[in-house]
């Protein structure tokens, strides 16, 4: 029997994919209503604006969390991103949770530490972050939390502004090179 030649192959397994419930999984974000971040003309406040009106939840801008921060407010700063992105640089006093981690895992390994505080998600730029505050906000009768916010534009704003990361290497991950492009617009060299 000849090989099945690739197309078809990649074909039928999206099919199968789109058959099982995986739909959601192999549209990329972008896809989903975000600008395409390999487009030069793509910005971060146009990420930021897509990510506000697709996943309405309470943000908070880096400067607010930054002056809380500074005032010594009680914040718990969720990380959520993959191991290489947290191990290479993240918010100082940062926790990492999974991407796609259910509410119920998060709030039985993190509940009590949210007793009272504010908890701010954040990753990248804010997409994955803002689905975990969502689903948070779902469950928030079982999260003590006083709040649950989303860091607009996420670690990348974060970056862009000159704010302190801990960790690793310089810089930020990142997550792949059509995000790193428009991580490399948004950050002046410096020399």
């Amino acid at each position: 029997m000849p090989p099945i030649p690739r197309r078809r192959r990649l074909l039928a397994l999206a099919a199968a994919a789109l058959a099982a419930g995986g739909g959601a999984a192999l549209a990329w974000p972008w896809r989903r209503g975000l600008p395409d971040p390999a487009d030069p003309r793509t910005t971060i406040a146009a990420v930021e604006d897509a990510i506000t009106r697709l996943i309405p939840v309470p943000e908070i801008t880096s400067a607010e969390l930054a002056r809380r921060l500074a005032a010594g407010e009680p914040i718990l700063l969720l990380d959520v991103r993959e191991p290489a992105e947290y191990a290479q640089s993240r918010l100082p006093g940062a926790l990492r949770v999974a991407p796609g981690a259910p509410a119920a895992a998060v709030l039985a390994e993190h509940g009590a530490r949210m007793a009272g505080a504010t908890v701010v998600f954040y990753c990248a730029v804010g997409w994955r972050s803002g689905l975990m505050a969502q689903g948070l906000r779902e469950a928030a009768a079982a999260a003590p939390a006083a709040a649950l916010l989303n860091l607009r534009g996420g670690i990348f704003r974060w970056h862009a502004e000159a704010r302190p990361l801990e960790a690793g290497a310089a810089g930020v991950h990142p997550f792949d090179n059509a995000w790193g492009r428009l991580l490399q617009r948004m950050v002046p060299a410096r020399g």
